[in-house]
């Protein structure tokens, strides 16, 4: 009987796994409450760090350039910053001076970039990486001590050719070559030719050594320019440019000096021949010869041929009457058998003078007749006539550069001049000498007799004594330093003989005598 009260146990088992069951519920609670608890905090926390991660803005403490960019978005900055980035290039610009001239390159000439947006990138980076803590910590420190950043910049100059080019058009000045020209005479009032009455070298000149082409020709000098180095100029800039070394260039201008001076003028303007002829003998110094003479020279003076150009005494001289002011004097006329005054007389020897200067500057004779007679104020074979309308001596310029003829006529010592100015001699020689050579003479024929109507027998005249004619080879020899090196022949000229000519009556019979007592005298 006392088995059967064993089954009252049960209550107190099932009393243990209800506890045990609460424990376990109590402690999946707690358990499950602190992983819950974990879990929001854990959540918490990376919500956190993902507003830190994700502000986009700035964090306390961190300074751009000097600026506070706390809690700005990467644009604010950007903006905030302008200012700064100007300060950073405000020295960026070229003063660019010779002391005298000065030109500013300023930032318009520059291509100016800024780091700003990668700088700001790495600014807004700060504080971004790492858990909570690490990123608080982080934060914590850059507040405390802050964070800074600095800017840099690039300049590159642009188009300085262009700028330095622009500089030089406006300093560039170009040298001016020197110049010359025929002197200016004062007109005659006389002649109404120019004066060229005793226009040589005086004694004191000659004396002080001047140069006898300062008498001729007004010389100016050349003046200096100067250019701007326009290559070293602007790799000055740009060596300047990127050793951001700023400020005042300085610079100079380089002296241009003028290809032409008085000086290569002269070298290439020298007086090439000259040549003079005397009129101090017998009839040749008459006051109205020597009128003549002086208008002939005056019309002639300061002649420029350029190169092919023609000298014709003629076209220069115009035709000889007595209304263009041309005075009476002596004349050759008959062939040389007599002469007699006409308006212009005198000037062959003007031409003649020309002549000799034309040959011994070994210019090209176009044209030249010789006078019927031999002349006494030149050699024979060397004289040139000339007359109105008919005979003409033309010559012309055979060089490749300009020549200047000059005739003038001095008083004082009673010679005619002409001086030729060009290139000097090229070659083998250096001066010309002219030769006269007097061949066999021209012996006068017979006598003779021209019957005159306003003769009466026995009464004669004589018409012009007997002359005889001459014959020259003339020559040009050419010489280097006083050294003949070869001779040309210039021509053969004749002048004619003329017999005894007789002015007699009519029906004079040849070989009847011509008495002196019946000699008549033309009048004069």
């Amino acid at each position: 009987m006392a088995e059967a009260a064993t089954p009252k146990k049960a209550p107190a088992n099932k009393k243990k796994t209800i506890t045990i069951a609460i424990i376990a519920l109590a402690a999946v609670l707690v358990v499950g409450g602190v992983l819950l608890f974990l879990k929001i905090r854990a959540d918490r926390n990376e919500e956190l760090r993902q507003s830190i991660i994700n502000s986009g803005t700035f964090h306390p403490g961190i300074t751009v350039e000097g600026v506070d960019v706390s809690g700005m978005t990467a644009s604010e900055a950007a903006a905030a910053l302008k200012d700064a980035e100007q300060a950073l290039v405000s020295d960026v610009s070229f003063r660019i001076t010779d002391g005298v001239h000065t030109y500013t390159y300023d930032q318009s000439h520059f291509d100016i970039s800024f780091d700003t947006e990668a700088v700001l990138a790495e600014a807004m980076a700060l504080g971004r990486e790492g858990d909570l803590e690490t990123l608080q910590a982080e934060l914590a420190d850059i507040a405390a001590n802050g964070r800074s950043f600095a800017l840099s910049y690039t300049a590159v100059p642009k188009d300085v050719e262009g700028f330095v080019a622009k500089m030089a058009s406006e300093l560039d000045t170009p040298a001016t070559d020197a110049t010359f020209s025929v002197k200016q005479l004062e007109m005659n009032s006389t002649t109404k030719a120019l004066d060229v009455v005793n226009i040589g070298l005086t004694e004191e000149e000659l004396a002080a050594g001047m140069d006898l082409r300062d008498k001729r020709f007004d010389f100016v000098e050349g003046v200096e320019g100067c250019a701007l180095d326009q290559e070293a100029l602007a790799a000055l800039i740009r060596e300047r440019a990127e050793a951001r070394e700023y400020g005042e260039i300085n610079f100079e201008l380089s002296v241009v000096y003028p290809t032409v001076t008085v000086a290569t003028i002269k070298q290439s303007l020298v007086l090439r021949s000259s040549a003079s002829t005397s009129y101090a003998h017998g009839n040749y110094g008459r006051d109205t010869r020597v009128h003549n003479m002086t208008k002939a020279c005056g019309l002639m003076y300061g002649t420029v041929l350029q190169p092919g150009d023609v000298f014709s005494c003629n076209d220069l001289l115009g035709p000889r009457y007595e209304k263009y002011g041309w005075q009476l004097a002596p004349a050759v006329i008959e062939g040389g058998a007599a002469t007699e005054d006409q308006p212009g007389g005198g000037v062959c020897q003007v031409s003649t003078t020309v002549y000799n200067a034309v040959l011994m500057g070994d210019y090209e004779v176009v044209y030249r007749q010789a006078h019927s007679s031999r002349l006494s104020y030149v050699k024979g074979g060397l004289d040139a006539t000339i007359n109105t309308g008919s005979i003409d001596f033309k010559w012309s310029n055979n060089t490749e550069a300009p020549i200047y003829v000059f005739t003038w006529i001095d008083k004082a010592g009673k010679n005619i001049w002409c001086e030729i100015y060009g290139l000097p001699f090229s070659g083998d020689f250096d001066s010309i000498e002219l030769v006269s050579q007097e061949l066999e003479p021209i012996q006068p024929t017979a006598d003779e007799f021209i019957p005159n109507a306003s003769l009466t027998y026995p009464y004669w005249m004589v018409k012009n004594a007997a002359k005889k004619g001459y014959v020259y080879d003339t020559f040009k020899v050419y010489k280097l330093a006083g050294t003949e090196v070869r001779r040309e022949k210039i021509a053969t000229t004749t002048y004619k003989m003329h017999p005894n000519r007789y002015f007699v009556w009519p029906g004079y019979v040849p070989g009847t005598p011509l008495l002196p007592e019946y000699k008549l005298t033309p009048a004069a």
